[in-house]
């Protein structure tokens, strides 16, 4: 018997979740078939795939935002180990509140660095979507 409670706790752990992502998404899949069955017998032709009829421009900002705050926290954990290696520290638990300060640190310089280049760019997003209108015209 007490072998079946680790059993147990790992089936619940990690099947359950699973399971229930399936029979959530089988129900959607249910739910939206039935919905383009309805528009059917009412004589409508219903579009082929929901997901697929807007088509976005990805926002380029977002990698050069995730470079810059990589970037700054990989700086942050170095700066951060650095200091709690050759700084005098005498508590043991001082060394995790250096490294996570330095992190916290590093990563707001990060946003900062990003808001700054982003606030010297104010055309960029407003380019690209001009241009975007200029290609569906052509089409």
């Amino acid at each position: 018997m007490e072998e079946l409670i680790p059993i147990l706790a790992i089936i619940c752990a990690i099947g359950l979740p699973i399971v229930t992502g399936m029979v959530l998404g089988i129900l959607r899949i249910k739910a939206t078939n039935m919905e383009r069955m309805g528009l059917i017998n009412q004589g409508i032709i219903p579009p082929d795939s929901p997901m697929k009829e807007k088509k976005r421009n990805p926002n380029r900002l977002v990698s050069l935002r995730n470079g810059i705050v990589l970037i700054t926290l990989g700086i942050g954990i170095i700066v951060g180990l650095l200091c709690s290696e050759y700084l005098i520290i005498d508590r043991e638990n001082l060394f995790f509140w250096v490294i996570g300060a330095s992190v916290v640190f590093f990563l707001g310089v990060g946003y900062l660095t990003y808001f700054l280049v982003v606030q010297k760019m104010p055309h960029l997003e407003q380019r690209d979507s001009e241009e975007g209108e200029k290609e569906a015209e052509q089409e």
